[in-house]
């Protein structure tokens, strides 16, 4: 079952994956960016001039979400997605919970002409 779409910008390049939403002073509801990796590896982020709270999820290679984690304004305590990962998805701090994405749930990036949405799935 559907469950929501999320619009993101995608981070690929080392530069991007730097940067990734740091001095964003807004977003958009359903908006947010996804980090893709060609390795999985154990994926860290943290609030580091990031002026948003943030919700991450953790995407294994099966593409299934193995944690959501929480990242606050500014801050340098690092989250970790435990288990090797290679794609993280990073949403205001409440989109998750408002539409029900938890551990489990699968998604699919769909590439559409000019944008990249990413469907969960249940």
């Amino acid at each position: 079952m559907i469950k929501h779409y999320l619009n993101v910008e995608v981070a690929e390049s080392p530069s991007q994956v730097q940067q990734g939403l740091m001095f964003r002073k807004s977003l958009a509801q359903d908006d947010g960016m996804i980090f893709k990796f060609k390795k999985p590896q154990n994926l860290k982020f943290w609030g580091v001039n990031t002026y948003l709270p943030l919700a991450i999820a953790f995407v294994s290679p099966k593409k299934e979400i193995v944690k959501i984690s929480y990242i606050s304004p500014h801050s340098t305590k690092c989250v970790d997605s435990i288990e090797d990962c290679n794609m993280a998805i990073e949403a205001n701090y409440d989109f998750f919970k408002n539409n029900h994405i938890e551990i489990g749930s699968k998604i699919e990036v769909i590439n559409e002409d000019y944008s990249t949405l990413v469907k969960f799935l249940n």
